[in-house]
């Protein structure tokens, strides 16, 4: 469609008004015009592709065989036990400190998962390495504070120090810069569901995803094949645990 020649008219007139405020002529106002617009549209065009690579970045997970070299890296009961279920249940830093004794029932082999970030709470399975990988950490402690997971100061441990910990056990294991968050265990657990096969709506409920949006980000990582699975822990012959995302051949 052809433009309208009194429109033209009309934006030169405004430009020439513009052009004769600012004491320039038409012509330089034009090409000062043109060259902010384009610096603008530039910009905006930087900034759409930082906010690729930051979105990109946000879900940054491990492979199979990194969680091996890290899980290979702890020695500590607690820290063993704390970032299994961490992997193991998708858990945030910020909801680790949450859990309490309470939590676990050994008799139904379940515990119970609270939820920040209007997330939604639950009940999981207990596998049979889990539960001994519990129990083993559990009976290195003397105290009776509810917390699953305590600090040192008797209080709940902080997502700050996971944190800390989790970096310092991910530079042990050389794992890559970008990967040495806590969060990536969260991420990886979803991207390895789903690469093992496991049902959208299934994983949306094991990480307590209100909106299955949320869970289908993880679809560009890891393409579902639909086959059911579990995720277990196995320890290894030395003190060492490693967590597997194990397939089944039928319906779970």
């Amino acid at each position: 469609m052809r433009d309208d020649p009194g429109q033209q008219e009309k934006l030169l007139r405004l430009a020439a008004q513009q052009a004769a405020r600012q004491g320039k002529s038409v012509a330089r106002y034009l090409r000062e015009l043109h060259t902010e617009v384009s610096r603008q549209e530039h910009a905006a065009l930087r900034g759409a592709e930082s906010r690729q690579q930051k979105s990109r970045a946000k879900y940054v997970t491990l492979t199979r065989r990194e969680i091996e070299r890290f899980f290979a890296q702890i020695t500590d009961e607690r820290d063993r036990a704390l970032f299994a279920a961490m992997y193991a249940f998708g858990l945030r830093a910020s909801e680790v400190g949450l859990l309490l004794r309470e939590h676990i029932d050994f008799h139904t082999r379940r515990i119970h998962i609270p939820r920040l970030k209007g997330g939604v709470a639950g009940e999981k399975p207990l596998t049979a390495e889990y539960l001994r990988l519990l129990r083993a950490y559990l009976h290195t402690r003397s105290d009776a504070l509810p917390y699953l997971f305590p600090s040192r100061n008797a209080r709940p441990v902080s997502r700050q120090r996971i944190d800390r910990l989790f970096r310092l056990y991910a530079e042990h294991a050389k794992l890559p810069p970008s990967k040495r968050h806590s969060h990536c265990l969260r991420h990886s657990v979803a991207a390895h569901l789903l690469e093992a096969g496991h049902a959208l709506e299934e994983v949306q409920a094991h990480l307590g995803h209100k909106s299955i949006h949320s869970t289908v980000v993880y679809t560009k990582t890891a393409p579902a094949r639909r086959r059911p699975l579990s995720v277990r822990l196995r320890p290894s012959r030395s003190t060492r645990t490693v967590i597997r995302v194990i397939k089944k051949s039928g319906p779970g």
